[in-house]
């Protein structure tokens, strides 16, 4: 009995594996949609070599089909596969279309992709680089929420973003916790909120002279981070941006920039219109031009030690220095009048710090946990 029983799930499994597609052409399995033209690869009988390219086109009784997409699991689990190359014509890949494709190590996703499947490429342990010239892709203006991190898996370290990508959609790279580089192409105007939010192994970034928008909290916790050149294409730098970018050592704003002053490369992001600094780091100097220190404007610099304000500075924001946790002495210079809430929140390495009688107002929480 059981013989039998295992016998017809053999015949079953045959039957089922069967009518998933509608044939085999070169050892690609397709599905035909006959009004449109098109076909979707819905896997593969066989790899020779190691190294498979799917066509743009195929004929089947006599009409020619549009290779449009790749079907859900079609390439799944063949691990001796190590090199696939995508056509142009096609324009989705589905969900865990590669899935446990391990031998792969990079992967190369066309202009012409506008949809990828959630956990198309897990478990591909050794795709390690991922080129990326879909803008609607590196954008994420597809039908899934997943970011690329979900999609292509964290094991990931290089992205490159091709030259006709437009724009680095909010979130995209979030968690991506394996990814150490990213080359951002020319044509790349726009860096969206969170972008590469918690990537924390990123050491190597540089932002192209075609950017003019850096998102709120793009590079947020970014901790690897010790360098940023921000170019003078850039007017806009969203909130908390770089903030718990606790490597992060120097920022360097290139001369021409009319929003962003390096003022002599000392290492903050200074709002030129307002004089308030809006970024610091590390080894910071603050010139005797700025009058204000902005709302988080050293927040989780963990490696700041020592801080000197000049006597134009009149106001100290929110969070200013909160939780600078090497930060073991500070002096308040007389011009400063007002000292936000949490300014030196969690600054539990401080030991002094001095008050002048200049200030009227001291925020809720000043120093707190210090």
């Amino acid at each position: 009995m059981k013989k039998k029983y295992i016998l017809f799930l053999l015949v079953l499994l045959s039957t089922l594996t069967a009518s998933a597609y509608d044939a085999e052409i070169g050892g690609f399995y397709y599905n035909f949609v006959t009004e449109t033209k098109q076909a979707e690869v819905t896997g593969i009988s066989y790899i020779s070599d190691y190294r498979v390219i799917i066509p743009a086109t195929v004929k089947y009784n006599g009409v020619i089909y549009n290779v449009t997409s790749i079907g859900r699991e079609a390439f799944r689990n063949r691990y001796v596969l190590k090199s696939v190359t995508i056509p142009n014509s096609v324009t989705s890949i589905g969900s865990y279309a590669f899935s446990d494709c391990s031998g792969l190590t990079s992967m190369t996703i066309p202009n012409s992709v506008i949809s990828i499947g959630d956990w198309a490429f897990s478990g591909c342990s050794g795709l390690t680089k991922v080129e990326l010239y879909s803008n609607a892709i590196a954008s994420k203006s597809y039908s899934s929420s997943s970011n690329l991190g979900t999609i292509f898996g964290s094991q990931v370290k290089e992205y490159i973003i091709g030259n006709n990508v437009t724009s680095i959609g909010s979130y995209a790279f979030e968690d991506c916790s394996g990814l150490t580089s990213v080359t951002i192409g020319n044509s790349v105007t726009s860096i969206g909120a969170g972008a590469f939010y918690d990537c924390s192994d990123l050491t190597s970034v540089t932002i192209p002279n075609s950017v003019t928008v850096i998102g709120d909290r793009a590079f947020y916790g970014c901790s690897g981070l010790t360098s940023i050149t921000i170019p003078s294409s850039v007017t806009s730098i969203g909130d908390y941006a770089f903030s718990e970018c606790s490597g992060l050592t120097s920022i360097i704003v290139e001369r021409g920039n009319t929003k962003y002053d390096s003022r002599d490369n000392c290492n903050a992001i200074i709002e030129t219109a307002s004089n308030t600094i809006t970024q610091g780091c590390k080894n910071t100097k603050i010139p005797n031009s700025v009058t204000s220190i902005g709302g988080r404007a050293f927040y989780g610099c963990s490696g700041l030690n020592s801080i000197t304000i000049p006597n134009s500075v009149t106001s100290i924001g929110s969070s200013a220095f909160y939780n600078c946790s090497r930060l073991t002495s500070v002096t308040i210079p007389n011009s400063v009048t007002s000292i936000g809430s949490y300014a030196f929140s969690d600054c539990s390495g401080l030991t002094s710090v001095t008050i002048p009688n200049s200030v009227t107002s001291i925020g809720s929480s000043a120093f707190y946990n210090c």
